[in-house]
């Protein structure tokens, strides 16, 4: 197998394929739950797998940075002495959407960026990504389209799976898909010009089928020229419920706190844990004081960090992927679509009223 090619694999050998798969790593995996809900988790069998699922609300960045995460231990006592915890088991997550693929992608930049973080960069060595294009419509939230993250990818992805009725179209990407593959190669087949024909009929389909659109370009104009009305950012930050759904259930965000935990008298834990800038305690300093005091700023750098033009620079991207689970969670219509409409109809208003005021 190689990076680059592409093969045909029949869904009657789907079992065996992963089978061959789960003897040298951890498969997780869309699975049903007992009250029917469909939830990425550890499968015992690759017989488990939920294949027509639309996308899990809590998203799969949890196997890669999980909620919360042992770093070392360490015992005080002169000298210090640190002890490193194993190292993460080999792992395929299988099923996952492309929106949330580029989330990990965006993560796996943030955690090499400045400093190498051996936590992250030990668990995304250890994963493979087999992700499944979305060629069923869409759910209404999702806007990955506008966002160069979906339905379908191009390029970022290990091993990228569509589904053509009774067999997958494998599409390796990446080196660490092509070794991934391996054990089960013989399993596979060389795609016919008809198969091909269909992958691309399946992508223009998808293109036509999103309802929800973001605009997002204009947004960051907006936001990275500070034009958006410190107004309308207080007002919308004043219906927030501080819940920090849409950070937590956010496949792209990163913020995170670090905690001590003792063990035992002299032992410790430090560990690792989802936090949320919109949490009033998460820019809180030891003085006491907070250079976000407000539900509005708090908001405002939400929204600089998703779509500043700085930081597009220093990330490569923008910090939205389209999932939609922002707009699912919010309560109170803060979802980033709802929002970035919201700040151009402010700033159309305000600029007729500029016009007319001039015109007198």
């Amino acid at each position: 197998m190689r990076d680059g090619e592409t093969l045909i694999l029949k869904k009657s050998d789907a079992l065996a394929f992963f089978a061959s798969l789960a003897g040298r790593m951890r498969l997780i995996a869309p699975r049903q739950l007992f009250g029917g809900d469909t939830m990425f988790g550890e499968i015992e069998s690759p017989a488990d797998i939920v294949w027509d699922y639309g996308h899990d609300i809590y998203p799969p960045k949890r196997f890669m940075l999980p909620h919360f995460e042992d770093m070392f231990r360490y015992e005080c006592g002169k000298p210090v002495r640190l002890h490193p915890l194993p190292d993460p088991p080999p792992q395929a997550i299988v099923g996952i959407r492309c929106c949330d693929v580029m989330g990990i992608r965006f993560h796996e930049k943030f955690f090499s960026a400045q400093i190498v973080d051996p936590y992250y960069k030990a668990r995304s060595d250890s994963t493979v990504l087999f992700n499944l294009v979305c060629n069923q419509p869409p759910k209404k939230e999702c806007f990955c389209i506008c966002c160069d993250s979906g339905p379908y990818l191009d390029s970022g992805f290990d091993v990228q799976m569509t589904d053509l009725g009774d067999r997958f179209l494998f599409e390796i990407g990446s080196e660490k898909g092509a070794a991934a593959v391996e054990a089960g190669a013989y399993m596979l087949s060389e795609p016919q010009p008809k198969d091909i024909s269909q992958r691309r009929k399946i992508e223009l389909q998808a293109d036509s089928l999103f309802e929800t659109v973001s605009y997002v370009a204009k947004a960051i104009n907006f936001i990275t020229n500070d034009e958006v009305p410190r107004e309308l950012l207080e007002e919308m930050g004043s219906t927030c419920f501080r819940c920090g759904a849409c950070t937590n259930l956010c496949p792209v965000c990163t913020c995170y706190t670090v905690d001590d935990r003792c063990e035992a008298e002299g032992l410790f834990t430090r560990c690792r844990s989802w936090d949320s800038c919109q949490y009033s305690g998460f820019t809180r300093e030891a003085s006491g004081h907070n250079p976000r005091p407000t539900f509005g700023t708090r908001l405002h750098r939400r929204l600089f960090h998703k779509l500043s033009y700085q930081y597009v620079m220093r990330d490569g991207t923008h910090g939205c992927v389209g999932c939609g689970r922002c707009i699912s969670a919010c309560l109170t219509n803060l979802g980033i679509p709802a929002v970035v409409k919201r700040i151009r109809r402010s700033i159309a208003e305000n600029t007729k009223r500029e016009e007319k005021a001039a015109e007198v």
